[in-house]
């Protein structure tokens, strides 16, 4: 399939499940290429690929979990050709229940579970103040307070003009979306670092709203970006949660 939106690094024709992957706030594929090593060999995973990063890195990002909802249902029949499981990272996880609850509102395919990973929940206002339309100087503070961002490119003034217009892209959704409350008829598994001082206990548990199932919980050691200092912790534990699917 050629298909800018979506990354399938390994195609598995064979396969019974599709696990689709959702980056936070800044994020490409690249962030899921390292889960290929280890994958059940029933599982295709794809990587989410919105404009402004990757291969479309010329392309104009949306700032709008609007845009970025018609862009992913414009290929529903491909999302929902076969049972498939939404993994969405930070902002890649309110994205994700975005797309299932629009999914389930039009009667399509609602994925087998979802897995919220580092967020909280979709419904809940952000906490903390906006700083997409920060001046340049103080958004990339913020970016630095956020240590998601490598060093190298916080540090590299042409690659920061470069990725500016995406990063801002980004962030305006994450600091402005919030969801209608809708019980989801799948299970939520929600993933947590225990040093994570931007997802509070009660936004982790306030993802039971979302679920008419009873939501399972999971921590690791780390902050916000436990996906990357955990990584293998953190893939181990979402194949865990799918083998059986």
């Amino acid at each position: 399939m050629t298909n800018k939106l979506f990354s399938i690094p390994k195609p598995n024709p064979n396969a019974t499940l599709r696990l689709f992957c959702f980056p936070y706030a800044g994020g490409a594929p690249s962030i899921f290429m390292s889960w290929l090593n280890g994958l059940p060999a029933h599982i295709e995973l794809v990587a989410v690929q919105l404009p402004g990063r990757g291969s479309r890195l010329m392309e104009p990002a949306h700032n709008t979990m609007g845009a970025i909802l018609d862009e992913l249902l414009s290929h529903q029949t491909f999302i929902t050709q076969k049972p498939a499981v939404f993994f969405g990272h930070s902002l890649g996880s309110r994205v994700a229940y975005e797309l299932a609850y629009q999914l389930q509102k039009t009667n399509q395919k609602t994925p087998l579970k979802l897995i919220a990973s580092g967020s909280r929940a979709p419904h809940l206002p952000n906490s903390k103040p906006a700083f997409y339309h920060l001046p340049h100087d103080e958004f990339i503070e913020e970016l630095k307070s956020l240590n998601g961002t490598p060093k190298e490119i916080l540090e590299n003034v042409e690659l920061m003009e470069l990725f500016l217009p995406l990063l801002r892209a980004d962030f305006e959704v994450a600091d402005l979306y919030q969801a209608h409350p809708h019980a989801l008829p799948i299970p939520i598994d929600v993933l947590f670092g225990t040093d994570d001082v931007d997802v509070k206990p009660e936004q982790i548990d306030a993802w039971q709203s979302l679920s008419g199932l009873p939501i399972s919980k999971h921590s690791f050691n780390g902050n916000h970006f436990f996906i990357n200092s955990c990584s293998d912790e953190v893939k181990g534990k979402v194949f865990q949660l799918i083998s059986s699917l």
